[in-house]
C-alpha cells in the first residue's frame, strides 16, 4: 500500500474538508469496488473467523467439551458458549462424512475445514491432521477423475510405502465393498500432489474396493504444498476441476 501526501493530490477545497476530520492523521481510501464490502472482507479476518468458528461448532458436535476448546483457542468459555450456540449458518452447512457435505463445504471457501473434521473425528487419524495444518496447502475438490491415474500408497505387498497386514487390509477393503454395492454414502479419497506425481493419503482399502467393484471415476479431494504444484495440477487437469455429482 503507498501513501500519499493528500494536499497533493486532492483538490484545494477537498482537501481543506478531509483536513478539519483527520488533519495529521493516517486516512485509509479504499477502492471503489471496496466500498460496499463489511468490515473483515478485504483484509480476510471475516473469513478467518467464520472458518475459525465452523471448526469450534463441529469439534463441540463431535463432543469436544467447551472447558477444552476456549484452551485450544485461547478463548473465554462465554466466547466459546456463543459460538457453538450460535444459530446463524449451521442449518445450511451441516458437516458428514460424504462427498455431498465436501461439495458444500468447498463452496463456502470450507474444504480444508471438512477436511479436518473428517480426518479428526470419523478417520481418528490425527497425525495426519496435524501435519497438513505444518504448512500452508492448497486443496481442490471434490474433483470426477478417472482412478486409472492413481495408484495405492498403502496395503499388504511388500516395498509399498505403508504396509498393512494382509487380514487388516481385506477386512477394510470388504467393508467398502459392501457400502458401495448397498449405495451407501461415501466420502472421498484425498489424494496428495507434488512434482507431477500423485499419492493417495486417506482410504486406500474404498480405493481398492472401488476398483474391484468396477467403478471407474470417483470424487478426489486434492491437494499440494507448494503453489507451483497446485498450478501445474490445474492447468494439466483442467477438465476434471468442475465436480459432477451423480
Amino acid at each position: 500500500m503507498n501513501y500519499l501526501n493528500a494536499k497533493e493530490v486532492l483538490p484545494p477545497e477537498l482537501f481543506r474538508e478531509i483536513q478539519k476530520y483527520a488533519g495529521g492523521n493516517l486516512l485509509y481510501v479504499p477502492l471503489a469496488e471496496e466500498k460496499e464490502k463489511h468490515w473483515g472482507e478485504v483484509s480476510g479476518q471475516k473469513l478467518y473467523y467464520k472458518k475459525r468458528n465452523r471448526m469450534i461448532q463441529n469439534k463441540f458436535l463431535y463432543g469436544v467439551s467447551v472447558a477444552e476448546l476456549a484452551k485450544e483457542y485461547a478463548l473465554s468459555s462465554e466466547t466459546i458458549k456463543k459460538i457453538v450456540y450460535e444459530k446463524q449458518g449451521r442449518e445450511e452447512l451441516q458437516f458428514s462424512p460424504g462427498v455431498q457435505s465436501a461439495k458444500e463445504y468447498n463452496e463456502n471457501n470450507m474444504l480444508e475445514e471438512w477436511i479436518h473434521t473428517y480426518l479428526l473425528f470419523e478417520r481418528k487419524n490425527k497425525v495426519f491432521s496435524d501435519g497438513l495444518h505444518l504448512e500452508k496447502r492448497y486443496y481442490l475438490g471434490p474433483l470426477a477423475m478417472p482412478l486409472s491415474m492413481f495408484v495405492r500408497s498403502s496395503g499388504p505387498e511388500e516395498g509399498i510405502k505403508w504396509q498393512v497386514h494382509p487380514v487388516v487390509f481385506e477386512d477394510r477393503v470388504n467393508t467398502w465393498r459392501e457400502k458401495i454395492q448397498k449405495e451407501e454414502i461415501l466420502p472421498p479419497v484425498i489424494v496428495g500432489y507434488a512434482g507431477g506425481e500423485f499419492e493417495i493419503n486417506c482410504n486406500n482399502p474404498l480405493f481398492e474396493a472401488l476398483l474391484r467393484e468396477g467403478v471407474t471415476y470417483f470424487p478426489v479431494i486434492m491437494w499440494t504444498t507448494k503453489k507451483d504444484d497446485y498450478e501445474d495440477f490445474v492447468s494439466k487437469y483442467a477438465p476434471y476441476t468442475e465436480f459432477v455429482l451423480k
